[in-house]
């Protein structure tokens, strides 16, 4: 553990740790089974070129940006933090543009930054629970970014039968190859342009209960059989 802290302090460790992430994840994800338990749903959002805001939970970050549609420019915004960097070299093999920020260090550029993304047609993806939780908590910031673009919201869940649930904050997720899985992406939410306080924290809530009613919809998907 301490050599892998050691090396990715180096811009070379990062860049081969990073590689070396994306061909495990590669690998996981192509040699998982994988059953999509809306299909219309999905074919829906990937036949269109609109702008979204694609949004997972920070444990399934593992896998969540395989899932992403191939026909769409995508930008996700990730904290700058040392060891995310890695995931960056990751983000780049998946040929997913980059917006560095969070809501503890650059939040106000990055927001800007993703508000001028989707105004170019351009999609954005965010884990609204990240980078430091709490756990499966929505937060403001993707709320109000639908809201000031009228982009809509797109939950994307993930659940394998097998996998390893690590000790951390947000109990990441890494799930094991040769596995089964299913996947859903939740209908479009949009947000009104004018909310008020009130109002904001319902489409909050809205947001985190989709997410993890589709989640509970996907493991019970596998507990059945």
């Amino acid at each position: 553990m301490k050599l892998i802290k050691r090396i990715n302090k180096s811009s070379v460790g990062q860049k081969v740790l990073g590689f070396i992430i994306f061909i495990i994840t590669k690998f996981i994800f192509t040699s998982i089974k994988w059953e999509c338990l809306d299909l219309d749903n999905k074919n829906l959002i990937f036949k269109n070129k609109k702008p979204y805001i694609f949004c997972c939970w920070h444990n399934k970050l593992f896998l969540g940006p395989h899932f992403l549609p191939k026909n769409l420019t995508h930008n996700v915004l990730i904290s700058g933090h040392s060891d995310a960097l890695v995931t960056v070299i990751l983000l780049k093999l998946l040929k997913l543009n980059i917006i560095f920020g969070s809501s503890m260090k650059g939040g106000t550029n990055a927001f800007l930054k993703m508000v001028k993304s989707i105004r170019k047609g351009e999609s954005v993806s965010i884990t609204p629970d990240g980078p430091r939780g709490p756990r499966e908590k929505v937060k403001e910031g993707i709320i109000k970014l639908a809201q000031v673009t009228g982009a809509p919201i797109i939950p994307l869940v993930w659940y394998t039968e097998k996998y390893k649930k690590l000790n951390s904050w947000d109990q990441f997720i890494i799930p094991y190859p040769f596995s089964k899985g299913s996947y859903l992406f939740g209908k479009a939410i949009f947000i009104e342009r004018k909310l008020s306080e009130q109002q904001l924290k319902v489409k909050k809530q809205k947001v985190e209960n989709v997410l993890k009613n589709l989640t509970l919809l996907s493991e019970k998907k596998h507990k059945k059989e």
